[in-house]
């Protein structure tokens, strides 16, 4: 039973060692939030999420037009295999 018990405590404190490697300091009201929070649930001040990039609109753009493309070519595949068919 002891057993069961102490692997329950290192899955306990594994968890609150992963939980603090993930906190960081709010700059507004300096309490600790997690590093993926966009917003401080304290003092609802904006934070920027740790490895998080705001996507480039140039690349956003060129992304949807070439989805557009691969679709369009896509269903006019389609629809001439269900004509030949």
């Amino acid at each position: 039973m002891s057993g069961k018990r102490s692997r329950e405590e290192r899955s306990a404190e594994r968890r609150e060692r992963n939980m603090t490697r993930h906190l960081t300091s709010c700059p507004h009201c300096g309490q600790e939030v997690l590093d993926h929070m966009a917003k401080c649930p304290h003092c609802n001040g904006e934070l920027t999420p740790k490895g998080y990039r705001a996507p480039d609109e140039k690349k956003m753009r060129i992304a949807k037009i070439v989805c557009y493309v691969v679709g369009f070519a896509v269903a006019i595949g389609l629809a001439v295999w269900l004509i030949l068919k």
